[in-house]
């Protein structure tokens, strides 16, 4: 589409200098255009655009190649040249049906939240109050599937993702009720296509840093493919209650007590789970690491929190490596563990299945 074009230009019997100037034009506009996208910065709303400085436009005093190229040979070349750069850039352009959004990462050490998508695009964003929420549309970015919302933390408290329209994502960062936000503060930052960050006030961290938990993580950087709640089960298609979170991660990977306690049950499940460790703790409350590959531990063992327990695995009813977690309080009943967990940095992958419920 984009070759058929140029072709117009010739059999109007345009001169051919005119059209090598036009032709040298698009190139610097592609060009240009390319080197925009290496690095940008947007404010949120009604603060309007800003970006790093672009690449200057092409000089009027820049040697031009017409004389070279109206040589014979050339023409042909030159046509095919620019029909070839024309093609792979229309190709290259991101379209909505390729794109989607791939992570969204709470980074409490920073005050911030990251986000990823698979191609680049400009988000818009705005700031709501009572309760407060950051709204970003992802326009050009098509999300499959119902809306979700995922725990996160407590100054953070969750994101929901959905879909405006045929051609729009909207993603809602929910937070704490007393939290307040001048929009004039947030900036939404690229320094590479794809990638985003919003600086956020450090009172918000300081909620999930202050706040005081029995239970740390029991993988470290790794994201979270499945959050507590209500889902359709990846294997059996039916609509069943997750009662716990998943952490994707490569086999092998260290699975530690999330806190002290001893041993209950390490072994084979006949439910589901494959190879279980339960932990039962002080309090009463119960611990519970699914699929896992090897367990370490004997029913018995006394636990110390961060102790190396099992590594992750994908055995039982599971379509790949991860830790399925769950904590119950009372022991017997389970709830969402980013209630009890405490956290440094909370990942989401956006872009697996199980997500989507």
């Amino acid at each position: 589409m984009a070759c058929s074009l140029l072709f117009p230009v010739l059999q109007r019997n345009v001169p051919m200098q005119n059209f090598m100037s036009r032709s040298y034009q698009l190139f610097n506009l592609l060009a240009n255009r390319k080197l925009a996208n290496k690095s940008k910065s947007l404010n949120i709303e009604f603060i309007g655009l800003v970006k790093y400085p672009l690449a200057s436009p092409p000089s009027a005093e820049r040697p031009t190649l017409v004389p070279r190229l109206l040589e014979k040979r050339y023409i042909r070349l030159l046509l095919l040249s620019l029909c070839g750069f024309a093609s792979s850039f229309a190709i290259a352009t991101p379209t909505a049906q390729a794109n989607r959004l791939e992570t969204f990462v709470y980074d409490l050490t920073d005050s911030k939240i990251e986000f990823s998508l698979k191609n680049d695009i400009e988000p818009r964003g705005t700031v709501i109050s009572n309760p407060t929420r950051i709204v970003i549309d992802l326009p050009g970015l098509v999300y499959q599937g119902p809306t979700v919302r995922r725990r996160v933390g407590r100054g953070v408290q969750a994101v929901r993702v959905g879909q405006v329209d045929a051609t729009t994502t909207r993603m809602v960062v929910e937070l704490a009720p007393e939290v307040t936000l001048n929009p004039q503060d947030l900036r939404l930052k690229s320094r590479q296509p794809g990638r985003w960050t919003m600086q956020l006030p450090q009172n918000i961290a300081a909620i999930d840093l202050n706040s005081i938990s029995n239970f740390s993580l029991p993988v470290t950087s790794a994201p979270i493919s499945s959050g507590f709640g209500w889902r359709v089960h990846p294997i059996t298609g039916e609509r069943k209650l997750h009662k716990g979170v998943d952490f994707a991660a490569p086999t092998g990977t260290p699975i530690f007590a999330a806190a002290s306690g001893v041993v209950t049950y390490a072994g084979w499940s006949d439910g589901g789970y494959g190879n279980v460790v339960e932990l039962r703790h002080d309090n009463g409350e119960l611990t519970l690491y699914a699929h896992t590959n090897r367990v370490y531990v004997t029913e018995g063992q006394v636990i110390n929190k961060g102790q190396a327990i099992a590594e992750v695995g994908s055995t039982g009813r599971s379509t790949g490596p991860h830790l399925h977690f769950e904590i119950q309080p009372d022991g017997r009943t389970a709830v969402d563990p980013m209630d009890y967990l405490q956290l440094r940095q909370v990942t989401l992958d956006l872009a697996s299945n199980s997500f989507k419920d």
